[in-house]
C-alpha cells in the first residue's frame, strides 16, 4: 500500500482532480486543492491563485503534467513539514476520491484519425488480458 502522503500518491490525486475538472465534484475538489496550494506557498490570504497553485490549462482545458507535478510537489513539501496541513491534505484526498466515485475520475479517450483502419477498438478503464497462447 502506498503511503497516502507520498509524493506519488499526492501527484496521482492532483492528476485525478485535474482530470475531473468539468464536473461539479471535480470543480469543488480543485477549488479546495488550490486553496491548499496557496497555503503551502504561504499565500493563503491572496485572493488570486499563484501560477504554481493554479496551473494554466492545456489546450484541452486541463492543467498539463508539469503543472500538476509542480503543484503536487509544493503540497507534499508542506505536508512533510506541517502535521496540521498534512491532516487537511489527507482529508481532501479522501473527500476528493469519494466525490469522484469508484471510477477515480479517470477518463479514457480513444482518437482514431485520418486513414486509420480499425478492426477492433477497446475503450476501458482497466483491462486484464489473458492470452490463450
Amino acid at each position: 500500500m502506498v503511503d497516502p502522503l507520498s509524493l506519488a500518491a499526492i501527484t496521482a490525486a492532483v492528476s485525478a482532480a485535474a482530470g475531473a475538472l468539468g464536473t461539479e465534484a471535480g470543480t469543488r475538489s480543485w477549488a479546495v486543492l488550490t486553496r491548499l496550494g496557496r497555503r503551502a506557498l504561504g499565500r493563503g490570504d491572496d485572493p488570486e491563485p499563484e501560477p504554481h497553485t493554479a496551473p494554466a490549462p492545456a489546450p484541452d482545458g486541463r492543467p498539463d503534467d508539469t503543472a500538476i507535478s509542480q503543484l503536487a510537489a509544493v503540497v507534499y513539501a508542506r505536508a512533510v513539514q506541517d502535521a496540521a496541513f498534512a491532516a487537511e491534505l489527507r482529508a481532501w484526498m479522501r473527500e476528493s476520491e469519494a466525490a469522484r466515485g469508484t471510477g477515480g475520475g479517470v477518463t479514457v479517450t480513444n482518437v482514431v484519425k485520418g486513414n486509420a483502419r480499425v478492426e477492433n477498438l477497446i475503450q476501458a478503464h482497466e483491462v486484464t488480458w489473458h492470452s490463450g497462447r
